[in-house]
């Protein structure tokens, strides 16, 4: 690299304020920003930080996202860290003279790794040899790009972008992704000072009402009425205001003295000022008179900033600076007097909010990223903006709030809100809100003239008790739910699901300390086993419908919210949105889809102000319609499908962006496959894991089907011991329900290990070998270890890929035996492997004790647990498929399971047939088997 003492050496600090050359060390993630600098020649300025300093690129042409596009890139000395949000004039006669302009910022990594402390390590030796890959997370730059050192020379390099779904030949946006300026008016902006960093004190409004809302409030208010010398701009129309959309600002955003002449004068700042609430609303609807924004999976929050100080209050007034520092320090930069609007949201590297992560990311502060999404501002600098209409309110929040990485602007659509929520699902948002052009900010009140549409269906509920845990459950089996009708706290059923160990652990402890001995409830719900708990629990509850008796059905729980007051917590009852917004003379048609109330297919991902449009998701259950499905073409080049009963829904979204294959692909594979995989899940019930938006994003496990699957499907109720419900399962006997459970996005295949009419008793045991950074070679010599024992007992291994790094060894059992029974034989041949190999294997259940060990794990055996079956496909890179191999197959030097994916395997049982086709012909009494061994 080169070093910053050449950065030290051509700068005069005395008359530069650029930051003098210091290294430090890295944080959390890996920064980069990109710089357009008009200097004696205009260039941008790439730079990346590795190890605590920023290496450095000029650029003159600029960064690209056409993959046949290349550019020039002159490696040049390092800068240090703090030139990352450098944005101003270099006085003219110092090195590099010139106006610099953040062009874009954000984080980044190196390309193939997940973690920061490995990029660096791959980034330094990237360097090095001259070919650097990395994955950009920018306001601009996204995925892949390449620099390359061109051959024999030292400084001169290629920009290239790499192939993915970012790729276009798109034209960028040239204005600051820090304050929206271009470098014109950076250039006029900074002729009084020569440097000012975005960190320090700024104005982020610029135009003709500086002078304005400098001034006192008394004395701004006479000049706004009086003087006519003034500068000011003309005033939108009604009908540009009504179309204008700020997803993407053109045009640097100001505000002028008319935007803020309705506004109130208030001497005093507003702290007791609690935010609007919206009314829930049934269906989508498109108006010109209405805009859509995102509905944010976070914590509401009203951002008070006065004299200097930060305060983020809750919707209950309670603050969240001591959670969420982070924030405070990120508003902090502003040093105007405002009170903002916005929600608190946690993302992860995708974009995806996890609320969850937000409860308890004081605890875990590097899962996910910390941001705040603005979309009001109701006091600026004196003035209450309250009764402004909503536009101006947007175009001064617009312009004064300053852009960072926790900091981001909420734009939103003008219309057309049907097109809005078909973004909201395909990106994952949980809904939108519609809020009426003209509406004023109703402090405190919630109103009709914000509306909320939901993507799923959500309840707040008040937890009232729990039941006992059964089976192998820990902790509880189930809250008891209610919400408040007055005083009185009514009872509405429970919900035992949503829930995973760590989830039970830490709910079991804040109710055992709310313990009490009478019922909250108005009517004592007449359940066995109950605990009752003083009501000071807030849960969300994700729900299909209200049924007739006043309970949620197919309950989920989601989170606590401790934002919520339990006595706010009433019955939603959505507002029917054709009484809300009547159909007008000028107004666009209603359009009541009511997917809020149809278990339509959908799924929670992440919200953006402006994306390409993309396919609905696919999360809720729905019962497709019957309709003949033609077939496609598809990325495998495989047939497509041919079903009379089931509705494909967007074959062509993108499940493995790596690779390319869609949903279509995946359909087009059990369509082919069907013969072959039908043996193995005929007659079982299905825990269908469902990635309806791809393997980079996370997906989930769905039992229940109950009012979901379609009537022609086979379906079972199977009582549940740990939550003491009914769930509905369904039962896969057929092509049509494989391809019904593809197009709900199941990538992967997991039956129960017994069928109906024998439930609690097995027909095969699993031994699942799991490899926790070993090598091939110890794994192969793990299976052929667990092969000769078998081996010696007289029984017949069945071997296959597990789809995953590992593999899977089946026995085919009699069955009449339990689990209980599977399960010990299943440990007594894992320990004796483990005896024979100890320093290659492991029992031990944490991962962090057995790394670099295969991991023997005999607990997959049990009722209700399920594995990949033979030919099911893995969401993995390279789209794997769980593959029966011979055992002679198994060779450390040349094995590798990436063999066998979705395009091989079709080809692959046309070549060998199914290798497990004797599989149930050969069950064993595990009688006889014990009897052995004992």
């Amino acid at each position: 690299m080169k070093k910053l003492s050449e950065y030290n050496r051509k700068r005069d600090f005395d008359k530069t304020k650029e930051p003098e050359g210091k290294v430090k060390k890295s944080g959390k993630e890996l920064h980069f920003v990109v710089q357009k600098h008009d200097a004696s020649r205009l260039h941008y300025d790439w730079r990346l930080e590795i190890n605590g300093v920023l290496v450095s690129w000029a650029v003159p042409k600029g960064p690209i996202a056409d993959t046949s596009v290349k550019r020039l890139a002159m490696h040049v000395e390092d800068h240090p860290m703090d030139y990352i949000d450098f944005e101003g004039t270099i006085p003219k006669g110092q090195y590099g003279g010139g106006t610099v302009m953040v062009w874009d910022t954000g984080t980044y990594l190196a390309e193939g790794s997940d973690d920061v402390a490995e990029s660096e390590k791959m980034l330094r030796k990237m360097h090095k040899d001259g070919n650097i890959k990395v994955v950009m997370h920018g306001k601009k730059l996204k995925g892949s790009y390449h620099l390359v050192r061109m051959s024999g020379k030292e400084d001169e390099w290629l920009l290239l972008k790499g192939k993915d779904e970012y790729a276009d030949k798109r034209e960028f946006d040239q204005h600051s992704v820090l304050t929206g300026r271009t470098l014109e008016e950076i250039e006029n902006d900074n002729k009084s000072e020569v440097w000012q960093s975005n960190r320090e004190e700024k104005k982020s409004f610029h135009g003709d009402v500086d002078h304005i809302l400098d001034e006192e409030p008394e004395k701004s208010s006479q000049s706004q009425s009086k003087s006519k010398s003034k500068p000011t701009a003309k005033k939108k129309t009604k009908a540009t205001e009504k179309t204008e959309t700020l997803t993407s600002t053109k045009n640097s955003p100001t505000f002028t003295a008319e935007d803020v002449a309705a506004a109130k004068v208030r001497k005093t700042f507003p702290k007791e000022w609690k935010p609007q609430l919206a009314t829930l609303a049934d269906a989508i609807f498109d108006s010109d008179e209405w805009v859509f924004e995102n509905k944010y999976d976070g914590y509401r929050a009203l951002i008070q900033i006065h004299k200097g100080k930060v305060e983020l209050v809750s919707r209950n007034s309670l603050s969240f600076n001591s959670k969420y520092k982070e924030l405070v320090e990120a508003f902090s930069i502003i040093k105007d007097d405002m009170i903002l609007d916005g929600e608190i949201v946690v993302e992860d590297e995708k974009g995806l909010s996890h609320f969850q992560w937000l409860q308890y990311f004081a605890e875990n502060p590097n899962r996910g990223k910390l941001k705040c999404y603005v979309f009001d501002i109701l006091y600026f600098n004196g003035y209450d903006l309250t009764s402004l209409e909503l536009l101006q309110r947007k175009r001064i929040l617009e312009a004064v709030l300053p852009q960072t990485d926790e900091i981001i602007y909420s734009g939103h659509i003008a219309g057309e809100g049907t097109k809005a929520m078909k973004e909201a699902e395909a990106k994952g948002t949980e809904g939108l809100i519609a809020k009426k052009i003209t509406s004023h900010y109703h402090v405190n009140k919630r109103s009709k003239e914000w509306l909320k549409i939901k993507v799923t269906k959500e309840q707040e509920m008040v937890i009232g008790g729990f039941t006992e845990p059964k089976g192998s459950r820990s902790g509880f089996g189930s809250l008891l739910l209610g919400y408040y009708e007055g005083n009185d706290l009514i009872y509405t059923g429970k919900v035992g699901t949503g829930f995973n160990e760590d989830s039970l652990k830490d709910m079991y402890e804040k109710l055992t300390a709310l313990v009490q001995k009478t019922s909250p409830f108005k009517v004592k719900p007449r359940e066995p086993k109950v605990h009752w708990i003083k009501p000071e629990l807030v849960a969300q509850i994700k729900y299909s419908e209200w049924t007739e008796t006043n309970s949620l059905r197919h309950p989920v729980f989601i989170a606590l919210r401790t934002d919520k007051k339990p006595k706010d917590v009433k019955k939603e009852i959505a507002t029917p949105t054709d009484k809300v917004v009547p159909e007008e003379k000028g107004k666009k048609e209603v359009k009541k889809t009511k997917a809020i109330e149809k278990a339509e297919e959908s799924t929670i991902t992440k919200t953006s102000a402006k994306a390409k449009e993309k396919p609905a998701d696919e999360t809720k259950t729905g019962t497709p319609k019957a309709k003949t499905v033609t077939k496609k073409k598809s990325k495998t080049g495989k047939p497509g499908w041919d079903t009379e009963k089931v509705e494909v829904t967007h074959p062509e979204k993108v499940f493995w962006p790596k690779e390319g294959y869609t949903k279509g692909d995946v359909i087009n594979y059990y369509d082919e496959m069907a013969k072959w995989i039908l043996p193995y899940i005929k007659d079982r019930p299905q825990s269908m894991r469902r990635t309806p938006n791809g393997i980079d994003h996370e997906g989930f496990f769905q039992k229940n089907v109950a009012g979901s699957a379609p009537d022609w499907a086979q379906t079972e109720k199977i009582h549940s011991d740990s939550t003491d419900e009914d769930i509905e399962y369904l039962i896969c006997n057929d092509k049509e329900t494989l391809i019904y459970m593809a197009n709900l996005g199941c990538i992967e295949i997991n039956p129960w290990s017994s069928r109906l009419g024998s439930l609690d008793n097995p027909d095969y045991i699993i031994f699942d070998l799991d490899p926790n950074e070993t090598t091939m070679e110890n794994l192969v010599t793990t299976a052929k270890k667990v092969k000769e024992i078998l081996d010696t007992l007289g029984i017949k291994g069945y071997l296959k890929t597990s789809g995953g790094k590992g593999l899977h060894i089946f026995i085919p059992i009699k069955p009449k035996y339990t689990y209980e029974q599977s399960r010990d034989f299943s440990h007594i041949i894992s320990q004796a492997v483990n005896n024979a190999l100890p320093k290659i294997t492991s029992l031990e259940r944490m991962p962090k004790k057995r790394i670099g060990k295969v991991y023997l794990d005999f607990l997959q055996n049990g009722k209700g647990k399920t594995m990949s079956c033979a030919y099911s496909l893995r969401p993995r890179d390279g789209a794997t498929a769980s593959t029966p191999l011979e055992w002679e197959e198994l060779d450390e030097k040349n094995f590798t399971v990436k063999n066998y994916n979705i395009k091989t395997l079709p080809e692959r049982v046309k070549e060998k047939g199914d290798l497990w086709e004797d599989f149930f012909d050969n069950a064993v009494d595990l009688k006889e088997l014990l009897d052995k061994l004992g």
